[in-house]
């Protein structure tokens, strides 16, 4: 009897351990509406939001990355990724790797981010990156902005990143 409770309580001790890391019942509501020349962006794996400028595109790749460019021939390209991590280990995990790399946080509405930047090569092109890590509740989200090194100067670049700001304090949960 003993070995039928004992296998009986795991799948209720998973279950639980599932809703207290997932959380339970269903999201706030639908995204909310973005301000006037903005769109909503919405995460395929979890409750988050974002706004971006009606003009840009928006598309995904298959690990759940979206992607965002202000045009065609932009020479930028904006990547997000979120992870939701339990009760307030976003901002935790984003104060360690701030300290850890040396980096100010910079509070942007009730959002806290730091930012860095990098360089790689790809198919015979130089470019830059910019990276964000921005935590809020229990959200983690790694923003990247890739410029093709030539086009950095363009103005399409400069009004994309200058739209970074915007993008980060209209980061919600729904």
């Amino acid at each position: 009897m003993n070995q039928l409770c004992r296998l009986n309580t795991i799948p209720l001790a998973i279950s639980l351990l599932l809703l207290a890391v997932n959380g339970c019942g269903s999201p706030s509501g639908p995204p909310k509406p973005s301000p006037a020349g903005y769109k909503t962006v919405t995460f395929p794996n979890g409750p988050v939001q974002f706004s971006v400028p009606e003009s840009y595109s928006e598309s995904s790749e298959p690990d759940d990355t979206v992607v965002i460019t202000p045009g065609e021939d932009a020479n930028i390209t904006l990547r997000f990724n979120l992870h939701v991590l339990p009760g307030d280990l976003a901002e935790e995990f984003l104060k360690s790797q701030a300290e850890e790399k040396g980096l100010k946080l910079t509070p942007i509405g009730d959002k806290t981010t730091f930012s860095e930047g990098g360089t790689h090569s790809e198919g015979g092109r130089d470019y830059e990156m910019k990276f964000w890590q921005i935590a809020f509740g229990d959200s983690l989200v790694i923003m990247s902005a890739e410029m093709d090194k030539k086009h950095k100067g363009d103005q399409v670049v400069k009004d994309c990143l200058s739209e970074a700001s915007k993008i980060i304090e209209s980061m919600q949960k729904y």
